[in-house]
């Protein structure tokens, strides 16, 4: 089975220009990824699809493959599975596709080989990362007024009394072709990986930055 790890970063990022460069303690966003991925024993290959010439330099000084994503893939408007798509028209060997997010740059190479077991080994169809919440959630009605959606306001559970809620956090993806040939990147057999809180953060404002700086120094990385 070929599994394709894949990088979505195209150059045109509004919140922070250029977003995919950005440094985190002296190495860029792309580069903290490719590192987990290169460590990854699970990839068959590992790519990075971009429109910007300098990001794909990045990318292949790291040791990438590089896919020159189209402008009509490229814009703002643009779907990540129409540039998923456009990379497995161009790439027929592929029979799994590995969305890493690199600007989830703490994701661990531990956490990539269990999406990749799953994928091969245990035969789930598609395989995404999430973290754990504890978090009393309410959300507001069609007549304006808010509501518990996960839990009981009259038995408000303690923390460790409860398993908490999974939520997506966006670091990767795992999907076979076969389903991504259908519109999807979740469906059939679904399996998730759950990773800290620690490892789940995700770069999208200038504040995100400065924390993932913090977290380099306090967790050493």
């Amino acid at each position: 089975m070929h599994i394709a790890g894949l990088i979505l970063a195209r150059g045109g990022s509004k919140g922070i220009p250029l977003k995919n460069l950005a440094l985190v303690n002296g190495r860029p966003l792309l580069q903290w990824t490719l590192d987990a991925m290169s460590s990854c024993k699970g990839f068959s290959s590992i790519w990075v699809s971009s429109d910007h010439d300098e990001i794909l330099d990045v990318a292949a000084k790291n040791g990438a493959l590089v896919h020159r994503r189209s402008p009509e893939t490229s814009t703002d408007d643009a779907t990540s599975l129409a540039a998923i798509t456009e990379f497995i028209n161009c790439h027929p060997e592929t029979d799994v596709v590995g969305l890493v997010q690199c600007t989830s740059p703490f994701v661990r190479v531990e956490d990539l080989e269990i999406a990749c077991q799953k994928m091969t080994a245990e035969g789930f169809d598609s395989v995404f990362s999430v973290c754990r919440s504890h978090s009393l959630r309410w959300v507001e009605n069609d007549s304006g007024n808010i509501e518990a959606s996960n839990f009981n306001p009259l038995q408000r559970p303690k923390r460790q009394d409860w398993k908490g809620d999974l939520l997506e956090n966006g670091a990767f993806y795992f999907t076979t072709v076969a389903l991504l040939r259908q519109g999807l990147i979740q469906g059939g057999k679904i399996s998730w990986v759950e990773m800290s809180t620690e490892s789940s953060l995700d770069i999208d404002t200038p504040y995100d930055l400065w924390l993932a700086e913090q977290h380099t120094i306090h967790f050493a990385l």
